[in-house]
């Protein structure tokens, strides 16, 4: 009986082991997957942020490429606008050294294009010392504009900052209104007794010389003369529409320059050329009063005057107090104002 008992211990104790290790592989598969998944985030979680990490720093290249791309762009443009700022300030100065020296320019489209660059280069160093970009720039040429109003610049344009560059010819247009007109004192320079008050001209006595040393017709009409001495164009178009009424005298009060085949343009007149195969400007010169009509000598627009010299009447523009206002015009300026 004993022996019995005994064995059947035994092979329970047995049976319970087996069942025992029977579980265990169980456990351990079931630990080896979520061993597994959890590596697998880990790893998902490195992953997705190195890729938003690089996303950002891209992000954050691409954008200050741009800004630095939009900077080095507004730079240029700006660069480009002050051409022709410059270039009229340089226009302004020769003008005005003109009428100070009574010296006529040798070559004025020349003399602007050298001043104009040496004004460049000087803005040049300013942008690289300021801004850090490099800009190198020639100006090409000088010339008459679309109209004799305008003077165009012609410039060759290089700029560098990093690995941005900029090329180009920059065609800038001037205005010239607002310019004195350097003419009369170029061709008064012998007699130089005329005088500007900052809008007009008084020639006193200078003209009238003029015209005497010329032997001229009638040099007397012009003593005490006055024209216009800023450039301005005349707002009134047609011109056969100064014929009405007050409209010419309105003109010679505002200092109004007039379009004209004959005339000077604005480069020919700081070289003292009365009239050029430019298209260019005129401007009429008013008489002093008089009492009566009739006199006749040099019809009275500037490029008749100093050039062509072809005669002319008194026209009346206005009158007061018994004395007229006149200019002296021949039939073709007379067509060409309406006062015919």
């Amino acid at each position: 009986m004993k022996l019995i008992k005994i064995n059947s211990f035994f092979y329970k104790n047995n049976f319970s082991k087996n069942i025992k290790q029977k579980k265990s592989p169980i456990k351990c598969k079931k630990g080896n997957i979520f061993t597994g998944l959890t590596t697998l985030i880990v790893f998902s979680f490195i992953l997705t942020s190195i890729i938003l990490l690089n996303f950002t720093i891209s992000s954050n290249n691409i954008n200050t490429d741009a800004s630095n791309s939009n900077s080095f762009n507004y730079l240029i443009e700006d660069y480009n606008r002050n051409i022709p700022i410059s270039a009229k300030e340089v226009m302004k100065n020769l003008s005005e050294d003109t009428i100070k020296n009574h010296v006529p320019c040798y070559n004025s489209a020349n003399m602007i294009k050298d001043q104009l660059q040496k004004v460049l280069n000087e803005n040049n160093e300013k942008y690289k010392k300021n801004n850090g970009v490099i800009i190198e720039s020639e100006v090409l040429s000088v010339y008459n504009g679309k109209d004799p109003y305008h003077i165009n610049v012609k410039t060759l344009i290089h700029g560098q900052k990093g690995e941005m560059e900029y090329n180009n010819v920059v065609e800038s247009e001037i205005s010239i209104e607002g310019l004195k007109d350097p003419l009369p004192f170029l061709m008064c320079k012998d007699y130089p007794t005329l005088v500007e008050n900052g809008t007009k001209i008084s020639y006193n006595d200078a003209l009238s010389h003029y015209l005497a040393i010329n032997n001229l017709l009638n040099p007397d009409v012009y003593e005490n003369a006055t024209a216009s001495l800023i450039i301005k164009r005349c707002p009134i178009d047609p011109y056969e529409q100064h014929g009405h009424e007050f409209c010419m005298k309105n003109c010679i009060e505002n200092g109004y320059f007039h379009e004209s085949a004959d005339g000077s343009c604005y480069l020919c007149r700081l070289e003292g050329k009365g009239g050029c195969y430019h298209y260019g400007l005129e401007v009429l010169i008013l008489p002093h009063k008089v009492s009566t009509l009739g006199d006749t000598s040099i019809s009275g627009s500037d490029h008749v005057i100093f050039q062509d010299h072809y005669p002319g009447n008194s026209t009346s523009i206005y009158q007061a107090d018994g004395l007229y206002e006149i200019l002296i015009l021949d039939d073709s300026h007379k067509a060409k104002y309406g006062m015919v």
